[in-house]
């Protein structure tokens, strides 16, 4: 205890002194715990004075305290920080940089051998800012919410998670944060039953505040190291924001599109739902016969990932992570992928087959509006193991492109497309690989985006050589016939002929790995195109790589 001393004492009754100041700076700090009938206390704190030009006063600490009666426990939590810059001129004394914080919580939970959980809390922060003459109250904030887990139950966990917060700003010259009221709330639910068979996760989050709008710009970097081309549409020299398009082949990606915050936030009701689902019947009907041996040979995994912001509240359905429609003018920003996949005879090496539906969503809130992109289709794919070096592969898909930008002009479209995909492929050795690739896809623009249509047909051939412990040889060459009857030098153009141009197309690229020895690996790559109108590019590259 180190009452009356000269330079001051920190009392923490009955159990933790800590002491330590003088004009130099003497810095000391003590950590502690306290155990006595049932009551546990922790604390942290440590104090902090310099003299220079200007002074500095620091002082911080934690103190966790809980008394345990019966299968509950009492809490109370706080955390307090005080920091001063005293300035040396008399017009602003106190600096504008100095602050102080307490934040305190009472809160209430089951006993620690218990197996299942629960937490009930209460907390308040009040905030204290310079006026450059003292510390003036600037928000106070007050937060109740609740936590549950379970893990007794039988093949299965559930966490819940929820709170609601109020903050009120007392003085808004010394603090520039907006006074909101935000909910929060969490369930993380997983069963895993049937021997494995049948599994689910869920994680579905909600929650309310502010988000900040964003602007971006395009950054030119080293050739293809970058994501984005620059296509001059209206051939003015000026790299306007419209005519950037993700790069689909390697020479073209020089750019890289860096977002920026901006001064300016709406208030938003968010909510993220991330969902699993897979069902395996072979894991307990593959010894089964009749009808059950028939249904073993169909298993089915479906994925739902959302996150959606929007700025109407109109009860449930702000929280409703299913109200995506990315032309509403109310949703900011949305990430929405929601994939279901049906398969039969999928552990089977002679033939299966699967169908996927797949719908993908984004919605991004720029400071100038917004940037959208929808991408929905079914596809259908199976494989058929002819002979033990004979295989035919095909995939046919169906769908729909949507984009929407209302942040400038000329980007935006809805192609309905189709395309089927035979593949024959050759493999007389686990060291080489032949294939044989075709392709026709059909692209049509909506009439309220111009019409545009394009045909494309494909065929192609690729291989491989692999030799163990040495190396790889790969290659591929396609010819590519495309007829296409809009702008080619559009936004809609560059999506629907895929970077190539109308007429005959020949791409190509080979690759070379050698393995030097188990530490050094190199790779050579190679690639090559050529329009019927346009000359040819070539473009080349090598890697050195060492494990260690």
């Amino acid at each position: 205890n180190f009452k009356n001393r000269k330079y001051g004492n920190i009392n923490l009754e009955g159990q933790y002194y800590v002491y330590g100041t003088d004009y130099q700076g003497l810095r000391t700090k003590s950590n502690g715990k306290w155990k006595q009938k049932g009551t546990n206390a922790t604390w942290d704190a440590s104090y902090l004075s310099s003299q220079a030009t200007d002074k500095n006063q620091y002082l911080r600490h934690k103190v966790d305290v809980t008394h345990s009666i019966k299968n509950f426990r009492l809490g109370f939590k706080d955390d307090h920080e005080l920091n001063l810059f005293h300035n040396s001129t008399t017009t602003t004394p106190l600096s504008l940089t100095s602050y102080q914080f307490y934040d305190y919580q009472f809160y209430i939970a089951n006993g620690d051998s218990s197996k299942n959980s629960f937490k009930l809390f209460y907390r308040e922060r009040y905030d204290m800012r310079s006026n450059t003459t003292n510390l003036a109250p600037a928000a106070r904030a007050r937060t109740a919410g609740g936590e549950l887990k379970l893990v007794s139950l039988k093949n299965q966990t559930l966490n819940v998670v929820t709170s609601y917060r109020e903050l009120k700003i007392q003085n808004p010259q010394l603090i520039s944060q907006t006074p909101e009221n935000t909910l929060l709330g969490r369930i993380d639910y997983d069963i895993r039953a049937l021997k494995g068979a049948f599994t689910f996760n869920n994680f579905y989050e909600i929650g309310s505040g502010l988000e900040l709008k964003k602007e971006f710009l395009y950054i030119r970097v080293n050739d293809g190291q970058g994501i984005y081309t620059w296509i001059d549409y209206n051939n003015d020299g000026v790299k306007d924001l419209n005519e950037f398009e993700v790069a689909q082949y390697v020479d073209q990606a020089d750019y890289i599109r860096i977002f920026t915050p901006s001064n300016t936030y709406i208030k938003t009701y968010s909510n993220e739902l991330n969902q699993g689902f897979f069902w395996r019947p072979e894991r307990i009907w593959a010894t089964k016969k009749g009808v059950k041996k028939f249904l073993s040979k169909f298993s089915d995994q479906a994925r739902i990932r959302m996150n959606r912001k929007t700025n109407l509240f109109k009860g449930v359905d702000a929280f409703n992570p299913f109200s995506a429609a990315i032309r509403d003018s109310n949703l900011l920003s949305t990430t929405s992928n929601l994939r279901n996949t049906l398969f039969f005879n999928r552990t089977s090496n002679i033939f299966g087959a699967d169908f996927t539906l797949q719908d993908t969503r984004s919605k991004v809130l720029l400071a100038s509006g917004f940037d959208s992109r929808q991408n929905s289709y079914g596809e259908v794919s199976f494989r058929w193991n002819i002979k033990t070096i004979f295989t035919i592969e095909a995939t046919t898909q169906k769908g729909i492109k949507i984009a929407a930008a209302d942040y400038t002009t000329g980007r935006n479209y809805s192609l309905n497309y189709y395309f089927i995909k035979p593949s024959l492929i050759y493999q007389p050795s686990t060291t080489f690989r032949i294939t044989l690739d075709g392709r026709y896809s059909n692209k049509q623009n909506a009439a309220e985006y111009g019409g545009d249509v394009a045909t494309i047909r494909e065929i192609g051939s690729s291989f491989k050589y692999n030799k163990a412990e040495k190396g790889s040889f790969h290659g591929t060459i396609t010819m590519v016939n495309i007829q296409y009857n809009g702008v080619q030098n559009s936004a809609v153009g560059f999506e629907m002929l895929e970077a190539l141009k109308p007429g005959m197309n020949f791409t190509w690229n080979f690759g070379y790995q050698h393995s030097i020895s188990k530490t050094l690996q190199v790779s050579l790559q190679y690639n090559g195109r050529k329009t019927e109108s346009g000359k040819f590019i070539h473009s080349g590259g090598m890697e050195v790589r060492a494990f260690f």
